[in-house]
């Protein structure tokens, strides 16, 4: 049986535990809160520019551009799937690396031909760690997002893809 000093030390160290509980929980909220501004901050511009790209294109159907192109030359199966999977480069965030990295290890293995660009830390280590070979990933991206790093993601790919080696992109998140 257990003595009344150890029974004590067990008891303050379930306190000590619960107060960092709640202090990452506060933390995390406020780091939610903030997140969430910024989204509503964004959203008007993304649905404006949205709006304005489906207005030109119902009104322009015959636009030729490269990144209308659908490839028709190559057949579906031939063709390279590029597929940004974006994750958090902490694993504190519960479902959201899960849902995400199992979503992109399952349409990684319905093709034979894919390059995967990663952002976070969470996603390179569990695809690697499952021998899925990444075509790049991208360092403090997830936790510090900014335009600067976006530009760089999106000129990697879009290199790739107007040199032909990427014939779709997708973007793998969890809204």
């Amino acid at each position: 049986m257990a003595s009344t000093r150890e029974i004590q030390i067990r008891r303050k160290s379930i306190q000590d535990t619960m107060k960092i509980t709640n202090a990452m929980y506060m933390i995390s909220s406020t780091k939610l809160r903030k997140a969430r501004a910024n989204l509503e901050e964004t959203e008007p511009y993304f649905f404006t520019l949205q709006s304005l790209v489906s207005n030109i294109m119902q009104r322009l159907p015959d636009v030729e551009h490269e990144f209308f192109s659908e490839r028709s030359h190559k057949k579906p199966e031939d063709k390279v799937r590029g597929y940004i999977v974006i994750s958090a480069d902490k694993g504190l965030a519960g479902a959201y690396n899960h849902n995400i990295l199992k979503f992109a290890q399952d349409q990684i293995s319905q093709w034979k031909h894919y390059k995967l660009f990663v952002v976070g830390r969470a996603g390179r280590h569990y695809l690697r760690n499952r021998g899925i070979p990444l075509a790049r990933h991208f360092h403090y991206a997830a936790q510090n997002p900014s335009l600067h790093r976006a530009r760089i993601i999106s000129e990697t790919v879009i290199e790739q893809y107007r040199a032909g080696e990427l014939d779709e992109i997708y973007i793998i998140l969890n809204p």
